[in-house]
């Protein structure tokens, strides 16, 4: 009897390429029902709704995400599946945000694919720090960020620490 061989690395069925220009409406969708699926029952109004009224920089993408800063999105055949970015926050820090990847494509790698592709950005960008912020509940990106490299930091939102851990890597 003949066996197959069995592949030693299976690839992905999804790709990552910059945002585009009419991305915003999908990629508001992706992240808003990720939000809800966290946040629809909890306690506090404000965790409950703090991503609906937050989400200007997706809707102006090509501009907030122009200088030193990059916007991807995971792609399984024309749907956008997962997003994450860079956005400049001075000379010498940047900020990782909007990492999000829908529920049916989570663990196969696509969070942490992201986020290797940013923080390489980052540092051919000349940053030395990356810092994010995530919620307390989101302790499955809380694993994946440590694992990373990320350390806890200090809060740069007053009260921030009331809803969301803060990590920062250097890199440089």
């Amino acid at each position: 009897m003949m066996r197959m061989a069995m592949p030693t690395h299976i690839e992905p069925n999804w790709t990552i390429r910059p945002f585009r220009h009419g991305d915003a409406p999908v990629v508001r969708r992706l992240i808003e029902s990720v939000w809800r699926e966290h946040f629809h029952d909890h306690p506090d109004s404000f965790v409950r709704d703090f991503i609906y009224s937050r989400l200007s920089d997706v809707d102006n993408a090509d501009t907030v995400y122009a200088d030193r800063a990059l916007f991807l999105c995971a792609m399984a055949g024309d749907a956008i599946i997962g997003t994450g970015a860079i956005k400049r926050f001075d000379d010498r820090e940047c900020e990782m945000v909007r990492m999000f990847v829908a529920p049916g494509y989570r663990g196969r790698g696509i969070a942490g694919t992201i986020a290797d592709r940013l923080i390489s950005f980052a540092g051919d960008a000349g940053y030395d720090l990356i810092r994010l912020s995530s919620n307390n509940r989101l302790t499955a990106s809380h694993r994946l960020y440590e694992r990373m490299g990320f350390r806890p930091a200090a809060s740069w939102e007053p009260g921030g620490e009331a809803h969301s851990r803060y990590y920062a890597l250097r890199i440089n």
